[in-house]
């Protein structure tokens, strides 16, 4: 007889436990769903602050300024313009046009842009 009720008590355990997984299954594929609607909400967002990004930086204006080397270096660049301040800006990419090098007393022209409070050469040509 206490075999029979031990059975039976763990039959109705399983039958619960089954009860409940399939119940779980539902909610998880609810989940799975909800998952994949937020990390396509967040792909959408991440490109469009990329094209935003991307449309800010070409809409970057383009300045000159001319002046004598100081120093220069592989990455950046450092010039005295015409009323004695010194200006330094970074050479990412940048296009070099001279007829002889970048030494120290070249009078150069610098094509750059401005951004997040640093100047970077677009172009680098002989001084006017």
């Amino acid at each position: 007889m206490k075999d029979r009720k031990m059975l039976l008590i763990l039959g109705t355990v399983l039958a619960l436990g089954l009860a409940a997984v399939g119940c779980g299954g539902k909610k998880g594929g609810e989940t799975t769903a909800q998952t994949e609607t937020e990390t396509t909400q967040t792909e959408a967002e991440t490109s469009r602050e990329e094209t935003e990004t991307e449309e800010t930086e070409s809409e970057a204006q383009e300045l000159t300024v001319t002046g004598e080397i100081v120093a220069a270096g592989m990455s950046s660049i450092t010039i005295r313009t015409e009323d004695g301040t010194e200006e330094s800006y970074l050479k990412e990419d940048t296009k070099v046009e001279l007829e002889g090098d970048q030494v120290e007393g070249t009078k150069v022209t610098i094509t750059y842009t401005e951004k997040d409070g640093m100047k970077y050469a677009l172009l680098i040509t002989d001084g006017e």
